[in-house]
């Protein structure tokens, strides 16, 4: 991992210092460029002709590319456009002796970047924690954010939660000059379906890992019970398969893990994390440097933490059932569709009031009645809050200011504009899930442990092709029927057939107890009082009600990642 952070348009040592400091968990930042206008830092040396670079972008022609080598290509370019570089990347380029900045990352958003538009001056770093370290932000929630983060378990779009903090967006440029921003955005996916017989889309499919195993050249691969990792070990035999074992209240994969590998005749390495604390939730929501509701969070950074005393580049198997069809929501939203003609929506409007208050029942019968908006429809499974429990959650001024700023509806507008409802979920994953929920906590838990981690399922080439499959090649009965036809030969029936399984959360044991006790720490009436966002009865109910109520629970898990995010980072 590398680190970037820089103010332009002023000259401030002091703040220059403070951000690099914030970035030390992530990389030292130890190269400073200061010139008339501009104090820019970075974890690599920093050539005459300013880049600063967190990744390894690559062209066709050339695998890796230096700095200097994307500072050159850059001003060499008449105006800012969306750059073809390929790879994980973001970078600040300096151009015209320092007059004029680009900003701008991969297209997947692998590597984060968010800048500050002041008074005259533009600051940027790799994480927003070197931005509040700054000092010259102000730590005020952005309102917004906060009702999309409930919503969609993160914060999507360019907004952050920090009001007044930016993204680049992924594949955008953002340029700076004479004071002024100015958005270039990506250039947008390719979508449209490329038929294409399956057998032959198998044999690509395997051919495109096989290139992207190839270009990173791992050493290890980050093992499970599944077919995700099998295929990596599969088509890179010199990469060795290393399992971390985990506490049974998260998922006791053990013994299929140790069977696949037995079956596939690989040596695996295993080892045990540490048990989960207090401090260890703490140290993972500051890693994060904006609220996340995955409960896959902490067992992922049990595992990096106990991988990374294996000094060595990994791959993992993320990625693959965002792109090859690994949930069922793709399928099911699809066919669900039909349901509507079983049952008139007006009927079920009528009915909704009378139905028991059961969390099911309400979303399911939701759902039926807003089969002809695409957008809610989808909401009305996916959202951890929907817009009524949101309502009941919200203190009278948090309503009034969410009016006021226009309304809380997600920002996923923009991605519902098809007929296909599968399509349109693919675009909101590509642009939202992706880059705001995936990778960010992959390379947030990556970066605080110094973990060399690669996803080989989101490689370019290997992207390009999979968001073109149409659905009859993606989906089928079981997840994933891609890459488990692409698979046969090469892994044992029973690993490629295996079911896939999740992280969730804890409903017994140590864990448990242990996140109850940053719940009851950071959960508290004069907290929520102190926010001025929340009714507390409606907060104590969701608290009561987490035990025995699956929609209560990942309720609960959300508020718990905020009020910890909240205490560590606004509170600080």
């Amino acid at each position: 991992m590398d680190a970037i952070c820089g103010i332009l348009g002023r000259r401030d040592s002091a703040a220059l210092d403070a951000m690099a400091a914030a970035l030390r968990s992530r990389a030292n930042a130890t190269h400073r460029s200061i010139g008339e206008s501009f104090a820019v830092a970075a974890s690599h040396p920093i050539d005459t002709d300013v880049c600063l670079l967190d990744g390894a972008p690559r062209l066709q022609t050339v695998a890796k590319l230096t700095p200097a080598m994307v500072q050159r290509y850059c001003a060499e370019s008449h105006r800012p456009a969306p750059l073809p570089f390929r790879g994980a990347y973001a970078c600040a380029i300096g151009l015209d002796r320092g007059a004029r900045w680009w900003l701008s990352r991969d297209r997947l958003g692998r590597r984060p970047l968010y800048y500050f538009h002041g008074a005259g001056f533009l600051a940027f770093a790799s994480e927003l924690k070197a931005l509040l370290a700054s000092g010259l932000v102000p730590k005020r929630l952005n309102l917004l954010a906060v009702d999309r983060y409930l919503t969609l378990r993160c914060v999507p779009g360019p907004e952050s939660i920090i009001a007044g903090v930016f993204r680049v967006q992924p594949g955008e440029v953002i340029e700076y000059h004479d004071g002024r921003l100015n958005e270039i955005p990506a250039a947008p996916f390719n979508l449209q379906p490329h038929e294409e017989p399956r057998d032959a889309a198998a044999r690509r499919l395997r051919a495109l890992l096989t290139d992207a195993l190839e270009r990173e050249a791992p050493d290890k691969v980050l093992w499970s019970s599944g077919i995700d990792s099998a295929a990596l070990a599969a088509l890179r035999p010199e990469a060795r398969p290393i399992f971390v074992a985990l506490d049974r209240a998260w998922q006791d994969e053990s013994r299929l893990a140790k069977d696949s590998a037995r079956l596939m005749g690989l040596p695996l390495h295993q080892i045990h994390a540490r048990r989960l604390t207090e401090d260890t939730v703490h140290k993972a929501v500051r890693a994060l440097d904006e609220p996340l509701a995955d409960p896959s969070i902490l067992p992922l950074w049990l595992i990096a933490e106990a991988a990374s005393e294996n000094k060595a580049s990994f791959v993992s198997g993320h990625g693959a059932d965002e792109l090859l069809g690994g949930y069922p929501r793709y399928n099911f939203l699809q066919k669900a569709r039909g349901a509507k003609r079983l049952v008139p929506a007006g009927l079920l409007t009528d009915l909704m009031p009378a139905l028991p208050p059961n969390a099911f029942i309400r979303r399911g019968s939701r759902y039926l009645v807003s089969m002809h908006d695409m957008q809610e429809t989808y909401l009305s499974l996916v959202s951890v809050f929907d817009r009524g429990e949101r309502e009941d959650l919200y203190t009278d001024a948090m309503k009034s200011a969410i009016y006021d700023m226009g309304g809380g509806i997600p920002a996923v507008q923009e991605h519902f504009t098809e007929g296909d409802l599968t399509r349109n979920v693919l675009s909101l994953d590509l642009h939202v899930g992706i880059p705001n929920f995936l990778l960010t906590k992959c390379d947030r838990i990556a970066a605080a442990h110094g973990l060399n981690l690669h996803h080989p399922y989101l490689d370019d080439d290997l992207l390009d092709f999979a968001v073109r499959l149409p659905a009859k090649a993606k989906y089928g009965v079981r997840s994933k029927p891609l890459l488990r036809l692409a698979t046969r030969g090469a892994l044992p029936a029973s690993v490629r057939l295996r079911a896939r399984r999740d992280f969730h959360i804890p409903q017994s044991g140590r864990a448990l107890r242990v996140i109850e006790g940053v719940a009851a720490h950071c959960i508290t009436p004069d907290r929520v009082d102190a926010t001025g966002l929340f009714r507390w009865h409606a907060i104590d109910a969701i608290l009561r009600e987490a035990t025995h109520n699956v929609y209560r629970r990942r309720q609960f898990w959300a508020l718990v990642m905020f009020f910890a995010w909240y205490r560590c980072v606004m509170e600080a």
